[in-house]
């Protein structure tokens, strides 16, 4: 019996790193990860192929998973197949909305300052001390950056936030750009190009780490935390039977375990994720609230995760 697999990654998974050195992180994961399904399946790991082609942006992933597997002419067809995503939230969102047999079967766990490790985190909004801004009310008729329009924290969760205090994120502003990224849109504001910007829990003491950005703890001041903590990045299986779906949850729940920040398997997570703190199980329906900020908006899901660029 053979078993033929893929696993896919978005381009901006982390903000750290891209191209070859990301492909070889997560080509790294897949190396790993393979010998535990073959595990839980209780086959050779010669039986199973698990392929992992070039990022694919968050509208082609979402496409690519809810498309069943393409397997070789009858004589060579595999048992089963299995396509795994390391996906962002909201492409996961849309595409579970559109297959329901795309399912998120665990989430990376993340830790946020002395909090301990949990499966989500927050996102804020922070301006340039020199705007003079002070609250989030003060940011009317101001200018504002966003990462990509596809992202949680960097756009949707925040867009929210202020929709919610009366202001739309796309016409309340004397100008809104969309960057592509947490540390884009932070530079933007630290070097006084905007006024504001929304990104993750540590967008500002990421840039503050960044070389020529050292101060950046001194010219950024965060002026709210948006409401809502998000549920971390998932990891997505749409597969040919349940069976195989369980043995690939269970593989990755033993490939990286919480509290075993040293393993093989975190390690190789910290490396696309930057996170050591291991998987927990998700459920597949837990994403779905974030449809309904989309919807808060005004703004179709096709419309976010359609290219932007």
């Amino acid at each position: 019996m053979s078993y033929r697999m893929v696993l896919t990654y978005y381009p901006w998974i982390t903000q750290s790193i891209s191209g070859k050195p990301l492909a070889d992180a997560v080509q790294n994961f897949a190396m790993l990860l393979k010998p535990g399904i073959a595990e839980e399946l209780d086959v050779e790991d010669r039986d199973i192929t698990l392929d992992v082609p070039p990022a694919m942006e968050v509208a082609d992933q979402v496409e690519d998973i809810c498309v069943p597997h393409r397997s070789e002419p009858h004589e060579l067809k595999p048992a089963g197949w299995g396509k795994i995503g390391l996906m962002n939230p909201l492409g996961y969102a849309c595409a579970h909305s559109e297959l329901w047999q795309v399912e998120s079967v665990v989430v990376v766990r993340r830790r946020i300052g002395a909090e301990p490790a949990g499966p989500t985190y927050k996102s804020q909004i922070y301006v340039n001390v020199e705007s003079e801004i002070e609250s989030v009310d003060g940011l009317r008729n101001r200018s504002i950056a966003f990462g990509s329009p596809q992202s949680t924290s960097n756009f949707l969760t925040p867009a929210y936030f202020l929709q919610k205090r009366g202001m739309h994120p796309l016409v309340s502003f004397s100008r809104v750009e969309f960057m592509g990224g947490h540390d884009k849109a932070a530079i933007a504001v630290y070097e006084g190009r905007v006024d504001a910007g929304a990104g993750h829990d540590g967008v500002i003491t990421d840039l503050a780490g960044r070389p020529g950005y050292g101060d950046a703890e001194l010219k950024l001041k965060r002026i709210a935390w948006c409401d809502e903590k998000m549920i971390s990045d998932p990891v997505v299986v749409h597969a040919s039977s349940v069976l195989i779906r369980d043995a690939i949850k269970r593989a990755l729940l033993n490939l990286a375990k919480p509290n075993d920040q040293g393993s093989r398997g975190n390690r190789a997570v910290m490396k696309f994720w930057g996170t050591a703190e291991g998987f927990q199980p998700i459920g597949a329906d837990d994403y779905n609230m974030l449809l309904d900020c989309v919807a808060a908006l005004g703004i179709q899901p096709k419309d976010l995760i359609q290219p932007w660029y």
